[in-house]
Order: structure tokens, then C-alpha cells, then sequence
């Protein structure tokens, strides 16, 4: 049965191919709506997004290189300029450029080549931004922790060592005077050393009277050096009642700092803090039962003695030298590039690096949340730059001919020629050409084609009926005819249509 001559059949057809044409217009319609919104979108605002942020990159980057490594003349400024210059626009033009398909594709060394330039970009612009960004936001705030945090140490270790002085100073002038005590009492009743022996002034009397005047004799030195460390923490105290990062010269400060634990330090181990624990051990325990005085060898063990002589000892033992500071300076080029080296090893895992809170900041290289928000400034921008450039760049398609090829399609008017016998498809798409519409160009192009492996024939010299009824409406005018039906290769075949229209 002719299933073409059949009235219902051919107007099943003529229904089908004219909803086909209505799903075609709404789809290009929709595809032309959304196509005209991404263009306005690229043409008039990525690209002044990219282009606004790009400056922003490059000014951020340009400062911080300049705070790095200028040595303030114009040739060199000049010369970081077009270094900075130079960098972000590699940073944009290898966003621009790369193609994840690249790297599964015979373009893959390009693809590297491309990310390598994005990822080094992107290191240098946002390791220099840090450092715009870290003294506007920053600097100040962790300057102001970093010699505060090392000035309270310090203050809390000169308290600690003015409270063992004054405990030294006091046990002291109690061993003076109760040696005094003890000398008057064995003159008058005895007893103090050896309740067998007769009270009368003799060696043991001696002993206690020379006791007395021992311990004395380190109550002045053990006061001065108490007064001078009260001295230092009024001094300390002062300091951080007035610091201010933002007007303080921080080298200077840390020198003077410095200076006054070089002074604190000497006193530490100065000849009479030094001498003090071997005069006093003489004194204590066990040495007690064998001691000179008066020429003779005497016993007089006392436990009071030994005991305030351990406390003394025991406060000698808690005196500490003091670490010499080092301030954090904002303006030092030095330990900014080892902080900015730091952060970025903070961000990246399977580092030692660790972030610090902010009220155990000491080190001038310690990582604080501040830290963070600094960088991720530097890192934002370039996102955006990363997101805007992605909205903004061209359809990927693979370069499957050359330029010498591209010239050879050119003369065909290959778009027009062929718009009424191509028909779309998900994965490949049908070129179906009447054999009377034939002629010198389709040929042409047809053996083109072939050379280039765009198509595969798929049947030769069939019938319309043996179309598919979308085939058939659009093909109607050449339904007496028979037909050439080939398979198009989808990728390729756009890809040389996106060449031919970018000429």
C-alpha cells in the first residue's frame, strides 16, 4: 500500500512537519533570547567587570610589590609597572585561552602551559595584593597584638623578679636580725646552738654576731637590684600605657627594649646574685655542724636558718634571663615577604604552618584570622576576574582545521548553502541533499567533506517516503526526487561554521 497517496497519512505528515516548525521557532527563540542576554552580558558588563577588577588586581599588586622590593627610583618603578602589567594580563588572557577540554584532547601540552601561567599569576598577583591589603587592614591591629603581648611578658616576668627581690630582701633582713637576736641570747643564757654548753660569750656568740653582719651586708646590694627592676617595670608599664603602632618608630622601640634586657639580664647574673646561693648554702643544713669561728670548729644546726636560707635560694632559682624581642614593623620589607610566605602556607594543607589566636600572638610571623581575611581580599578579586572572564569568553571549539583549510571553505558560503539540507541531531547531525538540487558548489563541498571527514554517507538514492516525517516536510518541495542522506559530524562541522564566522 502507498501510504503516500493515502489523504490521512499526508496530513499526519504536513501536521507533524508544521509543529516541528513551531518547536524549532520557539527553540530558536528561546536558544536567541538567552544567546542575546549572555552577548549584552559579555559585551557590557563582563568585560567591564574583568576590565574594572583587573585594575583593581593590578593596582593592589603594583603597591605591594613597590612596599616589597622598590628602591624608590623612577626606572625601577617604571620597570615593576610593566612586570605587574605583564602579569595580569597573563592572569586574564590564560582564563581566557584554557579549555578544560584541552587537556583531553591532542592541545593538552597548550592546556598546561595555559594553567601553569594562570596558577604562577595568580600566586604572584595575590602573594603582592597581601600586602595592600594586609596594611590597610591589618598591620596595625597585629603590630599593636605582636609588642603588646611581648611587653606584657616582659612586665610579668620583672613583676615576678621584683616580688623574689623584695622576698630575698625580706628573708634576708630576717636572717640579719635574727642572728642578732640569737648572738644577744647566747651571750646571756646560751642555749641557741647546744643546750650542754655554758651561756657565755664565746664562739658560738661570735658566730651569730657574724651571721648577723653577713646577711646584712647583702641587704643593700639585694635592694639596689630590687630597685632597679622596679625601676624597669614602671618603665615597661610606661611604654604600654603609650605605644601606638601607627606613630611609633617599632625598630626603634625594640632597640630600646632590648637594652633594658640586656641591663636586666647583667643584674641577673651580676657578682652579688651570683655569689649570694654559695655564701648562704655555707650556712644551711649539715654545713651548720662544722663551722669556724674564733679560730675553733663549732656546731650550731638551726632550722629556721636553713629555712629561710631555701626560700632565698628558691626565689634565686625562679629569676629567669629574659628574650631578647623582636616587634613586628609593618614597614620591615623582610618580615613582611615572611609573613605574606607564611600566610599562603597557612591556606595550603599538610603545612606546619598554624593559624594563631589573636591574643597569643607573639612571633612576627604568627598567622591570625586577620591574616586570612587579608589574603582572601586578594583572592576574591581574582575570582571574580576568573568568574567574569568565564561568562565573557567564547564557545569552546576544537581547532580541527588549519588556517590553510579554513581559506579554502571561505568561497563556499557554506552557512547558506547548505542551511536548507542540514537537519540538527543530539549527537551528529544530517546533511540530506536532493539529487536534482545537486550542483558544482554541494559538490564541492560534499567532497570537501569527505577529504576532511566530516561525513559519512548514510543512503544513496532514497525515496521521501523512506524519510523521517521531520525530513519530509522541510524536503517537501522535492518529494518526485531522491536523495543523498549523510551523516555530519556535529563537533566538527560547528566548529568550522564558529572558524568561518570569526573571520
Amino acid at each position: 500500500m502507498n501510504t503516500r497517496k493515502n489523504p490521512l497519512v499526508e496530513l499526519l505528515y504536513l501536521l507533524l512537519g508544521i509543529l516541528n516548525d513551531i518547536l524549532q521557532i520557539v527553540r530558536e527563540m528561546i536558544i536567541g533570547s538567552l544567546g542575546k542576554f549572555k552577548n549584552f552580558f559579555g559585551q557590557h558588563i563582563s568585560f567591564q567587570a574583568v576590565f574594572f577588577l583587573s585594575l583593581i588586581s593590578f593596582t593592589t599588586s603594583y603597591y605591594g610589590f613597590l612596599s616589597l622590593v622598590s628602591d624608590g627610583l623612577f626606572l625601577t618603578k617604571v620597570l615593576f609597572f610593566a612586570v605587574v602589567a605583564v602579569i595580569q594580563i597573563a592572569l586574564v588572557y590564560s582564563i581566557n585561552q584554557l579549555y578544560i577540554r584541552e587537556f583531553f584532547s591532542r592541545y593538552i601540552i597548550r592546556a598546561i602551559l595555559l594553567s601553569l601561567t594562570y596558577f604562577l599569576s595568580l600566586f604572584i598577583s595575590v602573594l603582592f595584593s597581601f600586602n595592600f591589603y594586609y596594611k590597610i587592614f591589618s598591620a596595625s591591629e597585629f603590630a599593636n597584638q605582636n609588642v603588646t603581648m611581648q611587653l606584657e611578658d616582659i612586665k610579668e616576668n620583672l613583676e615576678d623578679a621584683e616580688s623574689s627581690f623584695n622576698s630575698i630582701y625580706l628573708s634576708l633582713k630576717d636572717l640579719s636580725d635574727y642572728s642578732m637576736e640569737k648572738s644577744i641570747e647566747e651571750g646571756k643564757v646560751g642555749g641557741t646552738c647546744d643546750e650542754t654548753r655554758i651561756p657565755l660569750p664565746g664562739p658560738r656568740s661570735a658566730l651569730r654576731k657574724y651571721e648577723s653582719q653577713l646577711f646584712h651586708s647583702h641587704l643593700e646590694e639585694v635592694k639596689k637590684i630590687g630597685d632597679n627592676i622596679t625601676k624597669e617595670v614602671k618603665s615597661v608599664k610606661s611604654v604600654l600605657a603609650k605605644f601606638n603602632p601607627k606613630k611609633d618608630d617599632i625598630r626603634a622601640l625594640e632597640e630600646m627594649i632590648n637594652k633594658k634586657i640586656d641591663i636586666i639580664n647583667r643584674l641577673f647574673r651580676g657578682g652579688e646574685i651570683s655569689l649570694l646561693p654559695k655564701v648562704l648554702i655555707s650556712h644551711k643544713g649539715s654545713a651548720r655542724m662544722e663551722m669556724l669561728s674564733l679560730g675553733r670548729k663549732i656546731s650550731c644546726p638551726d632550722s629556721k636558718i636553713t629555712q629561710k636560707i631555701n626560700t632565698i635560694i628558691e626565689n634565686l632559682n625562679t629569676l629567669r634571663f629574659l628574650k631578647k624581642v623582636t616587634f613586628f614593623d609593618p614597614n620591615n620589607k623582610h618580615q613582611l615577604i615572611e609573613r605574606t610566605i607564611n600566610v599562603l602556607l597557612a591556606i595550603v594543607p599538610f603545612t606546619d604552618v598554624k593559624i594563631v589566636a589573636t591574643d597569643k600572638v607573639k612571633n612576627p610571623t604568627d598567622v591570625t584570622q586577620s591574616d586570612i581575611k587579608a589574603i582572601g581580599l586578594g583572592f576574591l578579586v581574582d575570582f571574580f576576574i576568573f568568574f567574569f572572564t568565564i561568562l565573557s569568553k567564547d564557545k569552546y571549539y576544537p581547532k580541527f582545521f588549519d588556517s590553510n583549510t579554513i581559506r579554502k571553505y571561505m568561497r563556499y558560503n557554506l552557512r547558506r548553502t547548505l542551511k536548507p539540507f542540514v537537519f540538527e541531531g543530539h549527537f551528529f547531525n544530517y546533511l540530506i541533499v536532493p539529487n536534482q538540487k545537486k550542483n558544482k558548489k554541494i559538490d564541492e563541498i560534499i567532497t570537501r567533506f569527505q577529504v576532511d571527514k566530516l561525513i559519512t554517507l548514510s543512503g544513496s538514492n532514497i525515496e521521501y517516503n523512506e524519510l523521517l516525517a521531520v525530513h519530509q516536510y522541510k524536503l517537501r518541495a522535492f518529494k518526485d526526487g531522491t536523495f543523498q542522506v549523510y551523516k555530519l559530524n556535529k563537533a566538527k562541522y560547528d566548529a568550522l561554521l564558529a572558524e568561518l564566522d570569526s573571520i
